[in-house]
């Protein structure tokens, strides 16, 4: 069963790699852009403007050819799934929630294939996502500590502070925008203690279905 999850999940992130382009089915063209993640509702493309500017977007499948569909294995049922469980978690606390999708997981699994259950816990995480702006202070182990804040940040509203996002890299005063994906984990430095998260949500999947020992 582990073998499995890291298996597909790693085909996932190795599908997402290569630079390609992309036409919408409104006829939306997106040139050179990177797939940064993937969900049963759709994909999240990372790529710059001709004035060098990073854009992260999320692109439903709904809007999108027949062929990239199929390559990530989309149908109408396991959205339609996603989103009903996603909602249902959505304003659920980070612990109960993960347990009750893993719960759910576990009854269909008896009956359906092992994606059931990456879904269920995919649709958690992803309702727990937020889009930031990152700032860089520091790389640590396999990711950084920086300074986060919401996109469409208020004076009352999107200030995270300083957290740690695995699967980072850069020095100090490296911007990254996009979405993040929560644990729950903190990791302890000289200078504190900070709230983790990861950057890519196929690698938080994997690591919640292996802190669920699934």
């Amino acid at each position: 069963m582990k073998l499995s999850v890291c298996c597909l999940v790693a085909f996932c992130m190795i599908s997402m790699v290569s630079a390609r382009d992309i036409t919408t089915l409104d006829g939306a063209a997106y040139k050179n852009i990177i797939i940064t993640n993937s969900s049963p509702v759709g994909i999240t493309i990372y790529y710059e403007k001709p004035d060098g500017t990073p854009v992260v977007k999320g692109l439903d499948f709904r809007d999108l050819p027949q062929d990239i569909r199929k390559e990530f294995g989309y149908t109408e049922i396991r959205a339609a799934e996603f989103e009903k469980h996603a909602l249902e978690y959505q304003n659920m606390f980070y612990k109960e929630a993960l347990k009750k999708a893993a719960a759910n997981a576990a009854m269909e699994a008896r009956n359906e294939e092992l994606s059931k259950q990456i879904d269920h816990i995919q649709a958690f995480l992803f309702s727990k996502r937020k889009y930031v702006r990152f700032t860089a202070i520091r790389p640590h182990n396999n990711g950084a500590i920086g300074y986060a804040e919401a996109a469409d940040r208020t004076l009352l509203y999107g200030e995270y502070g300083s957290i740690f996002v695995k699967g980072l890299n850069g020095t100090q005063g490296t911007h990254w925008s996009g979405y993040i994906y929560p644990t729950d984990e903190t990791v302890t430095t000289s200078n504190g203690s900070f709230a983790v998260y990861n950057s890519s949500l196929a690698q938080a999947t994997a690591e919640a279905m292996k802190a669920l020992g699934q």
